[in-house]
């Protein structure tokens, strides 16, 4: 079996607790919390204080904000939490709240209020759980459980169609190939085939067929399958996607297709979508712009120093998919103290 015992894919930071040993390292949040504080003390509220503080790079490891949360709640006999989410309100305090959450707790509030209205909010789940590793899946499941106490995969059968439930019952599955898992020139024949037949080759798509290549496979595969596929049939994987497909469906395989072939364009476009429509959907784009904060820093190859390489794909990105900067954009669809949050997670103050 291709990658049989391959190392696995690590956990997201922040969401393995083990990871605390060794990126919990002591550091100084006296004088944030004091800050903070200070902001929130009395009649009305600092909220550029706020964001100042709360989006420094440091922030960007949650457990070096669990400190900053221990710190507060103990000098002051307080919730942080709490503070934050009484002294704030609108787009500003979800996006506060979700950065002083965490990325994991983030995901499960997120993954709740998309499950818990009339209606699923299709695009919420692909967005927490589509091309994520299996320890990320894992630790969602577990703190799904914990925090809601009851079973993830059982809340989304009740919310979503049979096709759709058996895509996400093979993505919480957990079993998809590791990253360190290479393609195989075999393996992505027999996949191309097997895409084959189960579109184009039969009348009424197999989309049980097709969500189970792509569910199984990592984002390296997903490319090298898409690359074979246009060699072998002469069309794209995305045109027979959209010809073939309508709806949550076509959208949970473009969404996994887009990010094999392409983190960056993929990153621009799930910060264009949910910011460029009529109505936009400020809590997806604060998770997504979210995953780029946390996203660890890259060695830059052409001067091994250390940077947030993807945060500066998807930038490069968006300009050339949008014709406009990121930055312009989000001053252009956002203001006030929100504004500067984004702008500050983004990098751009």
């Amino acid at each position: 079996m291709p990658g049989y015992g391959a190392p696995p894919t690590p956990a997201s930071l922040g969401y393995d607790v083990r990871q605390k040993e060794t990126y919990g390292y002591p550091v100084n949040v006296e004088s944030d919390a004091v800050a903070i504080r200070k902001a929130m003390k009395g009649m009305g509220c600092d909220e550029a204080v706020l964001v100042k503080v709360l989006t420094q790079p440091k922030y960007s490891n949650p457990w070096v904000m669990q400190q900053l949360i221990a710190n507060y709640n103990e000098r002051f006999v307080r919730d942080l939490v709490k503070d934050i989410e009484s002294e704030t309100r609108g787009d500003l305090e979800t996006a506060l709240m979700a950065l002083v959450r965490g990325p994991l707790a983030a995901d499960v509030h997120l993954l709740s209020k998309a499950l818990d209205r009339a209606g699923t909010d299709e695009d919420a789940l692909m967005n927490v759980l589509l091309c994520r590793s299996n320890a990320d899946i894992a630790a969602i499941i577990a703190e799904y459980k914990r925090i809601k106490g009851r079973d993830l995969l059982t809340e989304i059968k009740d919310d979503v169609d049979d096709t759709l439930f058996r895509l996400y019952s093979m993505v919480l599955s957990a079993t998809k190939a590791e990253d360190s898992v290479p393609p195989s020139p075999p393996d992505t024949d027999l996949k191309v085939t097997e895409l084959h037949r189960a579109t184009e080759g039969v009348i009424g798509a197999n989309a049980v067929m097709v969500a189970q290549i792509f569910t199984s496979s990592n984002s390296a595969q997903i490319r090298d399958i898409s690359y074979a596929y246009q060699r072998k049939y002469h069309r794209s994987l995305r045109d027979v996607i959209e010809k073939e497909f309508r709806g949550d469906m076509e959208d949970a395989l473009l969404y996994m297709l887009e990010v094999g072939e392409d983190q960056g364009r993929a990153d621009a476009s799930r910060l264009g979508e949910p910011l460029r429509k009529t109505i936009r959907k400020d809590s997806l784009l604060i998770n997504r712009v979210l995953r780029l904060f946390y996203a660890p820093l890259e060695v830059d190859p052409r001067d091994g120093v250390p940077r947030p390489l993807r945060l500066e794909r998807a930038k490069a990105a968006y300009k050339l998919k949008y014709k406009v900067s990121l930055k312009s954009d989000i001053k252009a669809f956002l203001k006030g103290d929100y504004e500067d949050l984004i702008l500050a997670l983004l990098r751009e103050m």
